[in-house]
């Protein structure tokens, strides 16, 4: 990595029509909400910093007034320090402040991160809706940047933006750019390196948010984190309104060839066999070779999916039920790159990924995000548990909104949701909700669809 001298030097005038907004997740250490609250007006005068005991806060900050809130997503002790859009050299100076104060006073660990909101300024010509998304894509230099936090590398509320690119529509090495940029689709989700979903917005309110910065004592990475400040207005402002050049088209290329041989390789069941020798293929729990290729061809793509997924699977069963048509995984160990949806898992280990609308079963679940499905008979940790149907399991230190409850909760977050006959919510266990609040929380329930339930729980006291 170059430094600043080298590398930016002149590009001052691209630096200076930046606008940028920070976000910083941190833990408190010994001291308290009130008192944390009271050393950020004093650390940051003359900005004023407002504190909410409440998420996702309708407060809009700016460059004069920020606002610090919890962040229960990391627990009961995490907080979200956010800044409102600050010119370019105001906000690299309360960046840098911002993580000292840090390292004086709190602390970060594997959950916590800070985000970039980038755009420009009313007199820099250049507007978002004209972003070249392809070739930003193709621009940004992931290795780069997990190279400084390779913990971010794999990270599900961070994933690549290289997966967007589709390639499997395919059946050839070469394809002119623009095919690729008109059939290109931009996910409903945030949980991206850098999150798209709000650049077509009036100009006013348009950014772009970065999310590959994180990590574990992030905030002593000063010198990296500022370098990656401007590398990514770089990379933002030159995708603008631009065209291709010979090096887009080689990336691009270089990207297709290499997905597609290798989805093609999935097409052949023999070619599976040689690739994940320690992966046993089942139909119906039957292991005959011929039933299994028969069926091979309805297989593979939810078998590919579920390989680019994770990281080195290995040593497990997946069964294919002809029934339901539904993909069963037995004795894995898995950790997600991106998210996974519709499979069931039995007997497993899972960390680290973002799950909808699975069924768990005797398994082991650590430092997920669990939507819309069924759980039974197994001990999660850490993990946010939302709309889902919990039975005969133990969760610790969880966060828990909506859905069903029957079952033991230690620790954690219980912010809503119906009770089972066999719940039983520990002491420890904070209860927030709209009436009665162990800090007056708010939450952005509408996110999830999230419908009332009659006999919720509607208040305890600590």
């Amino acid at each position: 990595m170059k430094t600043y001298s080298e590398k930016f030097l002149n590009n001052a005038d691209i630096l200076k029509k930046a606008i940028c907004g920070l976000e910083f997740e941190f833990y408190m250490k010994d001291l308290s909400y009130y008192k944390t609250l009271e050393l950020l007006n004093q650390y940051l005068a003359p900005v004023k910093v407002w504190g909410f005991k409440k998420y996702h806060t309708e407060f809009t900050p700016d460059a004069q007034n920020f606002k610090i809130e919890p962040d229960l997503s990391g627990g009961a002790n995490m907080v979200e320090l956010i800044t409102g859009p600050m010119g370019y050299f105001e906000a690299k100076h309360h960046l840098i402040k911002i993580l000292k104060f840090i390292q004086l006073y709190g602390f970060t660990n594997e959950k916590s991160s800070i985000h970039f909101n980038l755009s420009f300024t009313e007199d820099s010509d250049k507007n978002l809706n004209d972003l070249n998304v392809l070739k930003l894509i193709l621009m940004v230099d992931e290795d780069e940047i997990y190279q400084v936090f390779p913990s971010r590398k794999g990270n599900v509320y961070a994933k690549t933006i290289k997966k967007m690119i589709p390639y499997k529509e395919y059946d050839y090495n070469s394809v002119p750019i623009d095919v690729v940029k008109n059939t290109l689709r931009l996910p409903d989700d945030k949980y991206y390196g850098i999150n798209f979903l709000h650049i077509n917005k009036p100009k006013e309110s348009q950014r772009l948010e970065f999310r590959y910065i994180g990590g574990k004592d992030y905030e002593k990475n000063i010198g990296q984190i500022t370098y990656f400040l401007d590398r990514f207005i770089i990379d933002v402002y030159k995708s603008i309104d631009a065209s291709f050049n010979d090096q887009d088209i080689e990336s691009l290329e270089n990207y297709l060839e290499e997905n597609i041989n290798n989805f093609k390789n999935f097409s052949k069941y023999d070619n599976f066999i040689v690739d994940f020798p320690n992966v046993t293929l089942q139909v119906d729990q039957q292991y005959s070779y011929d039933i299994i290729n028969a069926y091979y061809d309805r297989i593979y793509p939810k078998l590919h999916k579920l390989v680019d997924s994770t990281e080195d699977l290995k040593d497990c069963i997946i069964n294919f039920v002809t029934a339901t048509q539904k993909i069963e995984i037995i004795d894995a160990n898995i950790k997600t790159t991106q998210n996974i949806s519709g499979l069931d898992f039995i007997n497993c280990i899972l960390s680290d990924g973002i799950f909808e609308s699975c069924h768990f079963v005797n398994s082991e679940i650590n430092n997920c995000q669990l939507i819309k499905s069924r759980i039974h008979g197994c001990d999660v940790t850490g993990t946010k548990v939302l709309n889902c149907e919990v039975e005969a399991t133990e969760l610790k230190d969880c966060f828990f909104m909506g859905g069903y409850l029957n079952c033991d909760m230690m620790g954690g977050v219980y912010r809503s949701g119906k009770l089972g006959p066999y719940a039983n919510i520990s002491s420890e266990t904070k209860i927030v909700s709209d009436t009665d609040n162990f800090f007056n929380t708010k939450f952005d329930d509408d996110q999830y669809n999230r419908k009332k339930d009659k006999g919720s729980l509607k208040s305890y006291k600590q």
